[in-house]
């Protein structure tokens, strides 16, 4: 919700070049090397945001709706780390 709410200071890829791809609606991620930086609410949002389906990415727009789509996915996959969220594909 951080990420959606506070869009403002994020850049979306589609922001970047004008080549329409499938990440267009992905965040850029911003490189660091520090630890602390990216264990922080801006790397870590980003990298949350961006393995999210598709279809929740295009609701980012309005609040409301994201919000209701992101809490049935969260429901209807019981994620108990952060580390199966990200491995949820692999499988």
């Amino acid at each position: 919700m951080f990420v959606v709410k506070h869009k403002d200071i994020f850049t979306f890829k589609s922001e970047l070049h004008e080549i329409n791809t499938r990440h267009k609606l992905d965040l850029h991620v911003p490189s660091v090397n520090l630890t602390k930086v990216q264990k922080g609410v801006y790397y870590s949002g980003v990298t949350l945001f961006n393995s999210l389906p598709l279809g929740i990415k295009k609701l980012a727009h309005n609040t409301n709706k994201f919000k209701h789509e992101l809490k049935k996915f969260l429901l209807e996959n019981s994620f108990y780390s952060f580390a199966e969220y990200m491995d949820r594909d692999a499988t």
